[in-house]
């Protein structure tokens, strides 16, 4: 508009081709704009106020000087050149380029510049406007920082956004919502697209249509999807906010949806752990009602049976320490013999040796309680009883897979003649008999004349099998 404005005024007859143009530049003396004129040199033959507020240079200065020489710092030299060039060809340039103050600042500025023709289509000038645009390039640059940083934010906490118009059925979606999707690359996807990539049995969780009520399209909602790249099932959960018309209609729902599989996965192995739980505080009060009974059964008197039942519950304390340890998954079993018999082997006198191998919670507790008769017993009748007796613990796996089979073997030496007792205490009868619950009737105690032999050959995944409630 304004190129065409100039070359109808420059039709006048009576004025001189640099009147025209001065002419013409002083019409625009009222916009709010910066205008200048130039020659085809570039010298400057007008300049409006605004060019005044906006370059610094009052018109008398600014007069009879190259406009290159006044706005263009030293490195915009090549892209002036190139516009004056374009300009000369008679085409009209506009865009965007920094230019200079008098005090030597730069700024962005939009600059449009047309070439101006004589009646017979010689041309025989140059008028621009320009206006200063750094405010905007401000805006635009925190935009784009804004939105790079909320990129950012989405993608670190796993949040996808989406803009669902209700109408069209079109939905806007950002980047990290097609990653936590599987669907690649998108900007719009169409609503009910979402129900192929939804897992079968939560399809129905899913409202992408108003035949659901408003609540549905916004409210919290878990359910599981199949994603598209890689087929894995993921938890997601969303939540929207409705945005109506100028009527009240719903016309657009905006909202987010963002990854919980990892939160999932931890409440069910809270729920598995707290049943796992359930089951060992029962066993092991079971376990504590049984060696109480048969503790002060077999005691010869209360204060016997305080000091007997203190230390049975501190090898079994001792033995869910180490499963715990392990979160009660299963513990090693050089662990639990080191931890049973350290009490006993102050003087190094039980050795023992045998490959890493896991045995599940209930085996590891009776192999403790056992462990822990074994070395009382030995303390008071047997091979540890004097200073030169020693306890032998071995053990081994034979085979592989399911027919692994574990055997155990503890055998003492050096120390008393050893006879089959007469009256078998809590102790011996643990051992004997309660321990056959875990290792089974291959589990035995033998007095050889040498030394107690407790041996247990059992299938190594009966010892691995974890406890039941």
């Amino acid at each position: 508009m304004i190129s065409h404005a100039m070359t109808s005024f420059a039709s006048a007859e009576n004025l001189d081709p640099s009147r025209q143009v001065h002419f013409q530049a002083q019409l625009l003396n009222a916009v709010e704009q910066a205008v200048i004129a130039t020659d085809l040199d570039g010298v400057v033959t007008y300049w409006n106020r605004c060019a005044e507020q906006l370059y610094g240079w009052t018109a008398e200065e600014a007069l009879g000087r190259n406009i290159l020489e006044i706005n263009i710092p030293a490195e915009g030299l090549p892209q002036a050149e190139e516009i004056m060039k374009c300009l000369r060809a008679g085409q009209v340039w506009s865009g965007e380029i920094i230019l200079r103050h008098k005090d030597g600042r730069t700024f962005p500025v939009q600059v449009t510049d047309s070439p101006v023709l004589d009646d017979s289509g010689r041309m025989v000038g140059i008028v621009g406007i320009s206006m200063e645009i750094s405010d905007r390039v401000r805006t635009l640059a925190a935009l784009t920082s804004s939105e790079e940083r909320l990129r950012i934010a989405q993608h670190a906490g796993g949040i996808g956004t989406f803009e669902w118009n209700i109408r069209s059925g079109e939905v806007m979606v950002t980047e990290e919502f097609c990653r936590i999707w599987g669907i690649g690359p998108h900007r719009s996807i169409r609503a009910g697209a979402f129900e192929e990539f939804v897992h079968p049995e939560d399809r129905h969780l899913l409202a992408t249509s108003l035949a659901h009520s408003l609540e549905d399209l916004i409210g919290y909602t878990e359910y599981r999807i199949i994603r598209q790249d890689d087929r894995q099932v993921r938890w997601l959960a969303r939540r929207g906010e409705i945005v109506r018309d100028d009527v009240g209609s719903p016309s657009r729902i905006f909202g987010a949806v963002y990854d919980i599989t990892d939160r999932k996965r931890m409440e069910e192995q809270r729920q598995l752990l707290m049943q796992e739980l359930t089951h060992r505080v029962k066993n092991t009060l079971a376990m504590v009602q049984a060696i109480s009974t048969q503790t002060l059964r077999s005691a010869p008197s209360l204060e016997a049976a305080g000091m007997l039942f203190g230390e049975r519950l501190a090898a079994l304390a001792r033995a869910n320490d180490t499963l715990l340890q392990e979160n009660w998954s299963s513990a090693s079993i050089g662990v639990i013999v080191e931890g049973a018999t350290q009490s006993h082997n102050d003087h190094g006198r039980i050795h023992f040796s045998g490959p890493d191998v896991r045995l599940g919670p209930k085996a590891a507790l009776a192999l403790s309680l056992a462990l822990h008769e074994l070395c009382t017993n030995a303390a008071k009748y047997g091979a540890l009883s004097v200073d030169t007796g020693q306890v032998e613990i071995t053990w081994d796996v034979a085979g592989d897979g399911d027919a692994a089979l574990f055997w155990f073997r503890w055998q003492e030496s050096g120390g008393p003649p050893v006879k089959s007792p007469e009256r078998k205490g809590f102790g011996s009868r643990l051992i004997e008999r309660s321990l056959a619950g875990s290792f089974g009737e291959q589990a035995g105690i033998r007095y050889e004349p040498t030394g107690v032999i407790w041996s247990i050959e059992i299938s190594l995944s009966a010892l691995q099998e974890p406890a039941s409630g």
